[in-house]
C-alpha cells in the first residue's frame, strides 16, 4: 500500500464521518443558500468553537480567503500579508483577479510579520498610494514548512491592525494544528482577527470543505459573494455532515501527527544524504532538504518504494495526517534509506 504524505488533504474521511455522510443523505435537503439543517449545524458548532457570531461553510479555503479579501478590500486597495503566504503564493493571483485588490508585502521571518514594517504599511495612502483594507496572517505557515505564529505575536498585529482601524483575516487553513502546537484553544487565536477562515479537511481528515467566521454582518455579506464566485453549491449536508464529525472528534488527535511529524524528521536527520533539523518542526509538516540529489530525483525514485512526497523547492515535504501511523513512519524511513544510499552512489 502505497504510503502518501504530500499532503493532508489526501487523508481520506473517517468510518464516523461516512456513516454521517450517509445518514444526511436520508434527510430532506435545503433549498436557500442557508437552509440545510445539516449545514446550519456545521456553520453553528464553528462560529461557537471560535467564539464568532456567524460562521459560513464553503468549498475551500481558498473561497474562504478571497470572500474575506472580497468584502474589506474595494477594487484598487490593498492587503498586507508576506511575500510567502498562501495567498500570495498560491491562490492562482485571485484577489487581483476577483476583486482588484493588491497585495502589500511586509518582511516575515517563517510566516511572523515584522511589526514595526507592519505599523509602517498601514499608513501613507494617498494620491499614489493605496488604502490598506486588510492585513492577512497564516497560522500555521505552510510554506515554512508548519511553523507556528505565537498567540502573543499575533495579539500585537492585532493590536497594531485595529489602532489603524485595519481588519485582520486569520488564513487559519490549519488553525487547529496551531493551536494544538501553542497549547492554547483555537478561540483564543481566532480572538485576534475580525475574520477567519481554516480547512475541514486536511489535518482534521473531512473529505472536502472549509469554514469563513466572523460578525454576523460579514457573514451575511458572504454569503452574497460565495455565490458569486461559485461556490454556493447545493444541496451540501453530505459534506456537512462529515465536517461536524471533523470539529467533534478530530481536533483533539492533531497531537498525534504532531509527534509522528517529529519522529519522522529525527529519523531522517540520522540518515545520510539529507538534512532536516527537527527543532524546526512545530506541527505536522516536515521539510528535508536532499543534498547528493535533486528533491524531485529523490521523490522519483521514492514512488518505486511505495512512499509519495512532494518537491518543495530545495526540500522534500511530508505531511503528516491521520491515516498515517507508527508502522508507516517505519517504512517511510527505511524507504528513505535505500534511496539516499542508492541516489548517493
Amino acid at each position: 500500500m502505497t504510503i502518501d504524505l504530500r499532503s493532508d488533504f489526501i487523508a481520506g474521511p473517517t468510518p464516523e464521518m461516512v456513516a454521517a455522510m450517509i445518514q444526511a443523505a436520508e434527510r430532506p435537503a435545503g433549498f436557500g443558500p442557508r437552509e440545510d439543517a445539516t449545514v446550519a449545524h456545521l456553520e453553528r458548532l464553528a462560529a461557537d468553537t471560535l467564539g464568532l457570531s456567524d460562521a459560513l461553510f464553503c468549498p475551500t479555503c481558498t473561497m474562504a480567503n478571497q470572500i474575506a479579501i472580497h468584502l474589506r478590500c474595494r477594487p484598487g486597495e490593498a492587503f498586507i500579508t508576506e511575500a510567502e503566504s498562501h495567498v500570495v503564493t498560491s491562490e492562482s493571483a485571485a484577489a487581483a483577479a476577483l476583486s482588484g485588490a493588491m497585495p502589500k508585502l511586509v518582511p516575515a521571518t517563517g510566516g511572523t510579520l515584522d511589526v514595526a514594517a507592519l505599523a509602517a504599511a498601514l499608513h501613507g495612502a494617498d494620491a499614489q498610494r493605496p488604502r490598506v483594507g486588510l492585513v492577512v496572517i497564516e497560522n500555521t505557515h505552510v510554506r515554512s514548512g508548519g511553523k507556528v505564529i505565537e498567540l502573543e505575536h499575533m495579539l500585537t498585529i492585532a493590536k497594531v491592525a485595529r489602532m489603524a482601524g485595519v481588519p485582520v483575516h486569520l488564513d487559519g487553513a490549519r488553525l487547529f494544528n496551531a493551536a494544538c502546537a501553542l497549547g492554547v484553544e483555537a478561540r483564543q487565536l481566532a480572538a485576534c482577527a475580525e475574520s477567519v477562515a481554516f480547512n475541514l479537511n486536511k489535518g482534521l481528515g473531512a473529505p472536502l470543505g472549509a469554514i469563513l467566521a466572523g460578525p454576523a454582518d460579514f457573514i451575511s455579506e458572504a454569503v452574497r459573494v460565495r455565490q458569486m464566485f461559485g461556490g454556493g453549491w447545493r444541496p451540501a449536508g453530505i459534506p456537512a455532515a462529515a465536517g461536524i464529525v471533523a470539529l467533534e472528534g478530530m481536533i483533539g488527535r492533531l497531537a498525534d501527527d504532531h509527534a509522528r511529524a517529529r519522529a519522522l524528521a529525527e529519523g531522517l536527520a540520522a540518515l545520510s544524504g539529507i538534512d532536516v533539523d527537527p527543532n524546526l518542526v512545530d506541527s505536522n509538516i516536515v521539510l528535508a532538504r536532499p543534498t547528493e540529489a535533486a528533491p524531485k530525483t529523490v521523490a522519483e525514485a521514492l514512488i518505486g518504494e511505495g512512499v509519495l512526497v512532494l518537491p518543495f523547492g530545495p526540500f522534500l515535504r511530508l505531511v503528516t495526517h491521520h491515516e498515517f501511523t507508527d508502522a508507516d513512519a517505519d517504512k517511510t524511513l527505511t524507504a528513505f534509506g535505500a534511496v539516499l544510499e542508492r541516489v548517493g552512489r
